[in-house]
Parts: C-alpha cells; structure tokens; sequence
C-alpha cells in the first residue's frame, strides 16, 4: 500500500481519537486550565492534520497556510498541558510557556528563513527532552495516584517525540519526507490512542490536575479522630513527634515510620489531609514550628534567617514565599503583629 494512503489513513485516525479525548478532558474534573491546554493542543494538532490532508488542488493557499499557522502552536499546548498536569510550583511556568513561543515563532519563520530547520529540530528535541526530566523530577513526592499512573504514558511520548526530533534535525540519506511524516504520525496516534484508552478507564473524578486545594490549616488530632482513618492518625502523630526534621525526609520513609505500605501514605496524605505533594505537606510543619518562634517573646532576638535555617529550609526566599502563601503575610510582618497583639493583652 502506497505510504501516502497510510498516512493519510493515520491522521484521519489521530483527528477522530482528539475529538474523542478532548470531549473526555472537558468532561472530567480536571483542572480547568488543563482543559484549556489541551484545547490548545488539539485545535492545534487538528489544524496542522487538517492542512496535510487539504494540502492538494484546489484547495486555497491561504486556507492551508492559516492551518499550518495555528499548527504551530502545538509545541505550546503540549508544553503547557504537561506543566499545569504535572507542575504544581508555578513560579518558573512561564520560562517554559516561552521556550515554547519560542519554537513557534521559530516554525513561522521557516519560509523566510529556512537555514533555522536543523537548528530549531535540535532546540526542539532539548526542550522536551527537558520537559520529561522535569515530569521525572517531580514525580519524586507526587500524591496524587492518577497522576501518578499518567507520567509514563506522557514520558513515553515526549522521549519518543524527542529523539524523532533530534534524528530529523539534519537530513538523513534514503530517508524520504513521507516516511518521517508517517513516523511523526504514527508516534502521536497512538499516544493519543494510549491516552483515550486510559482516560477511559479512569476515574473521571480524580482526574490528575483535580482541584484539590493544599490543607489551609493542621488539623489537631483530637479533629481528626472520628473523620479520619488511622492510618491519618498515625501520620498527624509521627509529624507532632518531629518526624518531619529528618533530614531527607521521603514518603517511603514517613511509611517506614508509621507502618504502612507508601502508596496508602500517599493516598492518606493527599485525600486525607489536602497535599497534592510531599513537599506542601512537610513545608506545612516547617511554617507551623516557625510560626511557634515567630509568636514567642522569648525568641524575639531570633533573626528570621536563623528561624528559617532552623525549621529545615536552605534560603531565604523558599522560606519567605512558603510562609507567605500559609499566612499571607511576611514572617516580619507576621511576628510584629504577634508580639504587638501579646503586648496589648
């Protein structure tokens, strides 16, 4: 069979299966912003399909080039998909959204300048290559089991993406343009394929990305008592006891600790107690002691660095932004207002 009707055949197949996926992303309760990536991401793979498929006689040129134009913002709905999915700490998002723009900007200027091709496949390949050691990263402290269960699948396709990249970013003898079409094709039809068939079978209610806002205060554990499992007891126990100043600190050895296989750690921390990562949950305790110090007259000749160092942060600024988000004030201003307040009683 002729490698052109295959191809064809494989982005008809990759147009329907995005239909499909994006009814179930907007269906789910994932994160609205992750419905919004990946509406990006379809229309703009839909576009970029589309004008493969119309590219013939007869179609209009100015009809294929506005498809090819918002094909390529592809690059910037996966990058932005994969990050409101997979990144909670939002503070260097957008150095990636601009990589992003970046290799877009890049693809639009191609016509003009086609020398940039190798260049822009090879900048290409880094930057997801990047983007899945990130994913990688932080699955290290992931609470969260569905999002968990995504991160090979998506891994999986931006490696593949990546390393097609790379071997397309200089021109390769008996290589034909058809057959890395194909290729590219292929790759992301059956990752989409993939993808629906999890989506599928997945809960659509804990979705990876659901809303699931970190705990606001600690619960005491005469709270928790008869709301919670024991397992959650055990855990709010091990965190008042301390456990938390282990330096290194991971959910297998919080599990150790406590008694409990990680993965119902994981599932007690996140659905029990609010945390969408270990980091959020440890932190929590770190401010909470700091919190104590700050509040203390007798600890009032305690800088705010020697307070941070302390309780287990490294610098400053990770200090200062954790503390800010659990209490909306800065520690300074936070232990002004305590000691005044201690001062009037």
């Amino acid at each position: 069979m002729d490698l052109e009707v295959i191809d064809f055949a494989v982005r008809g197949a990759t147009l329907g299966t995005l239909l499909v996926l994006t009814a179930l992303i907007w269906m789910s309760r994932i994160a609205r912003e992750a419905q919004m990536a990946f509406t990006v991401l379809a229309v703009a793979s839909s576009s970029k399909i589309m004008s493969h498929l119309a590219d013939g006689p007869g179609v209009s040129a100015e009809l294929i080039w506005s498809l090819k134009i918002i094909g390529t913002l592809g690059a910037f709905g996966i990058t932005w998909f994969a990050l409101t999915i997979f990144l909670d700490e939002k503070r260097y998002r957008w150095l990636w959204l601009v990589s992003a723009v970046m290799i877009t900007i890049a693809i639009v200027s191609v016509p003009i300048v086609p020398q940039i091709v190798p260049a822009l496949r090879a900048y290409a390949a880094l930057h997801f290559i990047a983007l899945l050691a990130l994913i990688l990263y932080s699955a290290r402290g992931d609470l969260q089991d569905a999002r968990r269960r995504l991160r090979p699948v998506m891994s999986a396709f931006l490696l593949i993406y990546a390393v097609g990249q790379a071997i397309t970013s200089t021109p390769i003898k008996g290589f034909q343009s058809i057959q890395v079409a194909l290729s590219q094709s292929s790759v992301f039809w059956l990752f989409l394929t993939v993808f629906t068939i999890w989506a599928l079978k997945a809960n659509l209610s804990n979705w990876p990305g659901e809303t699931v806002p970190d705990a606001a205060d600690k619960p005491t554990l005469q709270e928790r008592t008869n709301e919670q499992t024991a397992l959650v007891r055990r855990i709010l126990e091990a965190m008042d006891a301390g456990v938390w100043q282990v330096e290194g600190l991971t959910v297998g050895g919080l599990a150790q600790k406590v008694g409990a296989p990680e993965h119902q750690v994981r599932k007690a921390i996140n659905r029990g107690l609010g945390h969408r990562n270990f980091a959020s949950f440890i932190n929590r305790a770190r401010i909470d002691a700091a919190i104590k110090r700050l509040e203390a007259p007798e600890a009032s000749e305690e800088t705010i660095l020697e307070i941070a160092f302390d309780v287990g942060f490294s610098s400053l600024g990770p200090f200062n932004r954790a503390f800010r988000e659990t209490t909306g004030k800065s520690p300074t201003d936070f232990r002004k207002q305590a000691l005044a307040q201690m001062a009037a009683a």
